[in-house]
């Protein structure tokens, strides 16, 4: 009996399952840069932050990355 509950169990474990591969490092690397590009930094109390560029990232993540380029905002396109 335990021969056959122990052989049921390593049945189990020998199976292989399907699982589904996460982002890449490339990924989370251009999505990071897209969410600034998007959203840039503003330093801490000047302005309200509202959780747009945690978003992004996030959306951006969830896609694999496939998001179109975004274009930077007006106000930042004259800073370097």
């Amino acid at each position: 009996m335990k021969v056959t509950i122990h052989l049921a169990l390593l049945a189990c474990l020998l199976i292989p399952t399907s699982v589904p591969a996460g982002p890449s490092a490339e990924v989370a690397r251009r999505c990071m840069r897209y969410s600034y590009v998007a959203y840039p930094y503003h330093r801490p109390g000047a302005v309200r932050m509202s959780g747009d560029r945690q978003a992004y990232f996030k959306n951006c993540m969830e896609k694999m990355g496939n998001v179109p380029v975004p274009e930077q905002p007006v106000s930042a396109q004259g800073k370097s």
